[in-house]
C-alpha cells in the first residue's frame, strides 16, 4: 500500500510542476548520478585525495573503537583529525566490509546540501524558479564538489553538516524578524550541529564565529527597534542556547586538546621540526604569495604536475582547483592520441583532458568573481534593508571560509605538502551558491547591462554543465 501511495503523491507533485522545476529535479538527478557513478568506479589510491591514509583511519577507528588521539601508527594528516567521520566511516565499512560504500555518506549529504540550497532559494529568491535552476545547476555540477564528493574522504560528510548548520544560522536570522523572535529549537539545532561539525573538521569552527557576527547584528537591530529590554529575549538568549548545545557536544572533544596541546584543533604540522614553522607567522609567506599571480602557468597546466608545478599561489591555486582536475585526480575519463604521465603521482592525463580543463578553469575565471560579488551585494542589501533582505550570514560564513584556507595555507606554507587544496572551501559552496541566486533574482529586473551579466552567468553556469558531463561520460 506504501508504494502505490509514494507513487501516485509523486505523479501529482509532477503534474502541478511547471516546465522550470522539472529541470530543477532533472538537473539534481544528474548531480547525484555524477556522485554515483563516481562512487562506484573511484579506483582509490591511485586517484588521490589521501585515500590510502584515510582507509587506514577508518580501519584503525574500526579495530581500536576510541578517537585517533595523536596516533603516530597513522599515516601523518590522519592521526590528529576529529573523530566523527572516521566514527560512522568505521560503521559503514564493518557493516558492508565495503570501502566503496562509506563514500556514500558525501554523495547523500549532497543531496541533502541541495534540498537546502532549494529550500533557501525559494524564500531568497522567491518566484525566480529560472534563477533557481540555473544555480541548483551549478551546485550539482561544480567540479570541486562533484570530484569529492565520491571519495573516501571526510570533506563531502563535513560539507553537509556545515550547511546544515548554516541553514539554520540563516533561519535565526530571519526568525529574529519576526515578533515571536527565534526559537529554542532553532537555536539548540545550531548549536548541536555545529558542534557535530567541529567533531569531523576544524573548518566548523568558523560558524560559532559566523553566529557571533549575526548575534551582534540582531542584538544592535533590536536596541534601535524595541530598546535595550528587548536584546535578552530577542538575541542573548537564543544564541546563548547555541553556545550552549554547541559545548555540549563538542566540549569533549576540544577541552582535552587545549588542555594537552594548547590548541582545540592541534594539527600535525605542529609537532613537525620544519624550520620554517619556527618563523613569525607574518614571515613564512611573501606578500605576493596572495596576489593573483602565476595564472599562466595554472592555465597551462589545470592539472598538478609536481608540488613545485605550477609554482604555489593563493589564488591561482585556489581558482584552478575549484574548476579543474588540479589535485583530486580521477574526474577526466576522456581518451586521447596522447597521455601525458608526468604528472603528479605518475597519473596518465590525455590532451584532450587538457583542452577541456583549461576551458572550465577560463569560465571559472568569469564565475568566481561574480559569485564574490554576489557575496558583497547579498551582505550589503541586508545592512541596507534593515534585514528583510539579503543575509549576512551566508556571506559571512563564505568570506570566513576563504579567510580560513588563507590562514592555514600562511600558517603552514608546505608546498611540498599541498596545503592550497580547494576541496577547503566545499564548505562554502551551498553559502556562495546561495548568495548568487539572490543577486541573479535581483538583476531579472534590472537595467539592461544587469540583464547582460544575468545572462551571461547563466549562459557560463550552462557550458560547466555541459562540460563537467562531457568530462565524465564523454567518448
Amino acid at each position: 500500500m506504501l508504494l502505490p501511495f509514494l507513487a501516485s503523491r509523486i505523479r501529482a507533485a509532477f503534474a502541478r510542476a511547471d516546465t522550470a522545476v522539472l529541470l530543477i529535479w532533472a538537473v539534481s538527478l544528474l548531480g547525484f548520478a555524477l556522485r554515483v557513478e563516481h562512487a562506484l568506479t573511484f579506483d582509490g589510491p591511485l586517484k588521490g585525495s589521501d585515500y590510502a591514509a584515510e582507509i587506514a583511519g577508518l580501519r584503525w577507528m574500526m579495530e581500536n573503537h576510541r578517537p585517533f588521539g595523536f596516533t603516530y601508527q597513522l599515516p601523518e594528516g590522519i592521526g590528529y583529525q576529529p573523530p566523527l567521520y572516521y566514527a560512522l566511516g568505521a560503521v559503514v565499512l564493518y557493516v558492508t566490509g565495503s570501502e566503496r560504500a562509506v563514500s556514500f555518506l558525501a554523495v547523500g549529504g549532497w543531496a541533502i546540501r541541495q534540498w537546502l540550497l532549494w529550500r533557501i532559494l525559494k524564500q531568497s529568491a522567491h518566484g525566480h524558479r529560472w534563477t533557481w535552476l540555473a544555480v541548483l545547476t551549478l551546485n550539482a555540477v561544480l567540479p570541486i564538489s562533484a570530484l569529492t564528493d565520491g571519495k573516501v574522504n571526510p570533506e563531502g560528510f563535513h560539507s553537509t553538516l556545515f550547511t546544515i548548520a548554516a541553514y539554520l544560522l540563516w533561519r535565526m536570522e530571519r526568525e529574529s524578524l519576526e515578533p515571536g523572535g527565534i526559537t529554542t529549537r532553532t537555536g539548540a539545532a545550531f548549536g548541536a550541529v555545529g558542534g557535530l561539525g567541529v567533531l569531523t573538521k576544524a573548518t566548523a569552527a568558523l560558524l560559532p564565529i559566523a553566529a557571533c557576527v549575526v548575534f551582534v547584528w540582531c542584538a544592535a537591530r533590536a536596541v534601535r527597534s524595541r530598546g535595550w529590554r528587548a536584546v535578552g529575549r530577542r538575541a542573548l538568549r537564543p544564541f546563548a542556547i547555541a553556545a550552549l548545545a554547541w559545548c555540549l557536544v563538542a566540549s569533549w572533544w576540544l577541552g582535552p586538546n587545549l588542555a594537552k596541546y594548547g590548541h582545540p584543533f592541534p594539527h600535525a604540522w605542529s609537532q613537525a621540526s620544519d624550520p620554517i614553522l619556527a618563523r613569525p607567522i607574518l614571515e613564512r609567506r611573501p606578500v605576493a604569495w596572495m596576489l593573483p599571480f602565476s595564472w599562466s602557468a595554472h592555465l597551462r597546466s589545470p592539472v598538478i604536475h609536481s608540488y613545485a608545478y605550477p609554482p604555489p599561489n593563493l589564488w591561482a591555486g585556489l581558482v584552478t582547483g575549484t574548476w579543474s582536475d588540479f589535485f583530486n585526480k580521477g574526474f577526466c575519463r576522456l581518451d586521447g592520441e596522447v597521455a601525458f604521465v608526468e604528472r603528479w603521482g605518475g597519473w596518465p592525463v590525455t590532451e584532450r583532458c587538457i583542452w577541456l580543463l583549461r576551458t572550465l578553469v577560463v569560465i571559472g575565471c568569469f564565475l568566481t568573481p561574480a559569485g564574490l560579488l554576489s557575496i558583497g551585494y547579498v551582505a550589503w542589501r541586508h545592512l541596507r534593508t534593515g534585514g528583510r533582505e539579503g543575509s549576512l550570514a551566508l556571506p559571512a560564513l563564505a568570506v570566513l571560509n576563504m579567510l580560513f584556507v588563507s590562514l592555514f595555507a600562511l600558517v603552514y606554507p608546505l608546498d611540498d605538502g599541498a596545503v592550497l587544496n580547494a576541496r577547503y572551501l566545499l564548505p562554502a559552496s551551498v553559502p556562495m551558491c546561495a548568495c548568487l541566486g539572490t543577486t541573479l533574482a535581483k538583476l531579472e529586473r534590472g537595467p539592461p547591462v544587469a540583464q547582460v551579466a544575468r545572462a551571461l552567468t547563466i549562459a557560463a553556469i550552462g557550458i560547466v554543465a555541459a562540460l563537467v558531463v562531457y568530462e565524465r561520460w564523454g567518448v
